[in-house]
């Protein structure tokens, strides 16, 4: 039987402008009260996820960041990782030259180096404000803890930056394009699989106890922690052929899984 169910924000749960549908909302209290835990695993902050659970009306358990930070449904810290600042630096040399818009995210905050009009592009889409630092590398460290780096751009751009930057780091750090318009880079072994094995091993689930959904490459490495996996039909190809099963809403995944008994 099912006793999590797991959800992508971007693309899977959230629409633009911040838009959550109706029959998902109903779906997600419907598995509250059937005594099944919701979790929210995403690329995004902490705070945003906490944001969308008050929006949708329940608590749930936090997985931010593909991995970076993990929180319970009671606010109990998990999980956490930052780069080592080094790397850190390295990457952004490396990316300097890149024609795309660089964000570099701590635990709660959103950084870049100069503003344009990606960076309110940007900020829209966010339940805060991506804060213009002029001298963002200079302060990696206590004052900047860098969790995760970020490239925006055109989906041209964002593939041919992923093909280099894994050529480059593959054998130090993780990547993903974890939207059609960003590749975030993460330190090693930082995925929401591994993010979810930790939430597991903390509340005492086995992975055939577990449901998840998502869109994008960034979650494959949660595709593969759990059989029961559904990518949304949107979904790049390849994502889709790595999940067990396919479907257009949130809805619709949880309503599978009460046809099939497990819930």
């Amino acid at each position: 039987m099912i006793k999590l169910f797991i959800s992508d924000l971007d693309g899977t749960l959230l629409g633009m402008d911040h838009y959550l549908k109706n029959e998902d909302i109903d779906a997600i209290k419907n598995l509250i009260d059937l005594e099944v835990n919701f979790a929210v695993a995403s690329g995004r902050m902490d705070h945003d996820i906490a944001e969308v659970l008050k929006r949708v009306g329940v608590t749930g358990h936090r997985i931010s960041q593909n991995g970076a930070f993990v929180y319970d449904l009671d606010n109990t810290h998990i999980h956490s990782k930052s780069f080592e600042i080094d790397i850190a630096k390295q990457v952004m040399k490396f990316v300097e030259n890149e024609p795309m818009v660089k964000t570099v995210s701590t635990e709660d905050k959103i950084y870049t180096s100069e503003h344009n009009e990606w960076v309110d592009l940007i900020s829209s889409q966010l339940f805060q404000d991506v804060i213009v630092e002029s001298h963002l590398v200079d302060q990696f460290g206590e004052a900047l803890p860098p969790a995760k780096i970020t490239l925006h751009g055109k989906e041209d751009d964002v593939i041919l930056a992923y093909s280099r930057i894994h050529k480059e780091f593959g054998e130090e750090l993780d990547s993903f394009i974890s939207h059609e318009s960003c590749v975030d880079i993460m330190p090693k072994m930082i995925n929401k699989g591994n993010g979810i094995k930790a939430l597991l091993n903390k509340i005492g689930l086995e992975p055939n106890e577990v449901a998840c959904i998502g869109d994008s490459f960034n979650d494959l490495p949660m595709f593969s922690v759990t059989p029961h996996s559904y990518a949304m039909s949107n979904a790049h190809p390849e994502v889709k052929a790595q999940a067990e099963y396919v479907v257009d809403h949130v809805h619709e995944a949880i309503e599978d899984l009460k046809i099939k008994g497990l819930i």
